[in-house]
C-alpha cells in the first residue's frame, strides 16, 4: 500500500500560567509561521493552562473555549490539531487529549496515568481506553506525559498483518530534571514498539518555578533521534516522515514475529 508522506508541525511552548487567552494569542502567533502546507500540528499537554492543581476549576465542557478555537485554527491550517486540556464530563475530570479536525473531534484520549507526584493523581480521573486515529493512512496512538513510564500499556501489537500504530505521540509538560528520563524512554518505546515516536513537551517555568526543558523529539524505530528541537527554547519545528522507511526497517527486523501478543493490557 502506498501510504503517502506524513507533514507535522511541533510547538514546543512556553505556557503562560493558567491564562488561556494569552496562551491562544501566543499560539496565533506561531501558527501564522507556518507556511508549507502540514497534516498534524502537535501541541504540548495542557497548553491552554499549564499543568495546574487547580484542574478543576480550569476544566471546560469538552466543545467549550478551547475546543472552538483549536477548531476555527484547523480550518485555517487545513490540518488536524493534537493537544491536551482539562474537560469537566460526568462530574469528572480529565486530562483529555483532542485530535480535532476541520470537522470536528475525530478521536480523543484520557490520560491513563494521572501524575502520583502532584495533586492530578488525586483530582484527575484517568482514562480506561486506547486511541488510534487515521492520517493519511498512518496509523497514529496518541499518548499523554507520565503515560509514557508505562510500556505495558502504550505497548504495540501484530495481529493478522497489522500493526497496532506506526507512530505513538507523547505531549508533556515534562519537567527538566528529569529531562534525560524523557529522552531515554522516548528512545525505548521506539525500539520495543518498531514505531516512529514524538514527544512534544513544553518549556519555560510553572508557577511553582520549575522549569522545563523541551527536549521535544521525533525517534525513529531504530531508536535514533531523527528531529530535535532546541532545549530550553520555544520553537516550532515541521518535519516529514516516510512510510516506506518504517515498512523497510520492519521488514528488516521482524521482532515483532517474536512479541508476545497473548498479553492483554
Amino acid at each position: 500500500m502506498n501510504i503517502t508522506d506524513l507533514h507535522i508541525a511541533i510547538v514546543q511552548q512556553d505556557i503562560v500560567w493558567e491564562d488561556k487567552n494569552a496562551n491562544f494569542k501566543h499560539l496565533e502567533e506561531v501558527f501564522g509561521k507556518i507556511q508549507q502546507k502540514v497534516d498534524l500540528v502537535i501541541l504540548p499537554e495542557t497548553f491552554n493552562t499549564g499543568f495546574s492543581p487547580n484542574a478543576k476549576r480550569l476544566a471546560e465542557e469538552p466543545c467549550g473555549e478551547t475546543f472552538s478555537w483549536v477548531q476555527s485554527w484547523t480550518e485555517r491550517l487545513g490540518a488536524m490539531i493534537i493537544g491536551s486540556w482539562y474537560v469537566l464530563e460526568n462530574q469528572g475530570v480529565y486530562n483529555r487529549l483532542f485530535c480535532i479536525n476541520s470537522h470536528g473531534v475525530a478521536a480523543h484520549y484520557d490520560k491513563r496515568h494521572t501524575f502520583r507526584l502532584s495533586v492530578e493523581a488525586q483530582i484527575v480521573t484517568g482514562g480506561s481506553g486506547h486511541t488510534v486515529i487515521d492520517v493519511n493512512g498512518w496509523k497514529i496512538s496518541p499518548f499523554v506525559c507520565y503515560d509514557l513510564r508505562f510500556p505495558c500499556w502504550v505497548r504495540n501489537h501484530f495481529a493478522d498483518g497489522f500493526f497496532d500504530y506506526d507512530i505513538a505521540i507523547y505531549v508533556a509538560n515534562w519537567p527538566a530534571i528529569r529531562s534525560k528520563a524523557w529522552q531515554r524512554l522516548l528512545q525505548a518505546r521506539s525500539i520495543e514498539n518498531l514505531s516512529y515516536t514524538i514527544g512534544v513537551n513544553r518549556v519555560g517555568n510553572d508557577a511553582n518555578g520549575t522549569p522545563h526543558s523541551g527536549n521535544s523529539m521525533v525517534v525513529s524505530p531504530n531508536g535514533n533521534v531523527i528531529h530535535q528541537l532546541e532545549s530550553g527554547a520555544e520553537t516550532l519545528g515541521i518535519f516529514s516522515l516516510k512510510h516506506s522507511n518504517l515498512e523497510r526497517y520492519r521488514t528488516k527486523y521482524p521482532f515483532y514475529m517474536d512479541w508476545d501478543n497473548n498479553i492483554i493490557m
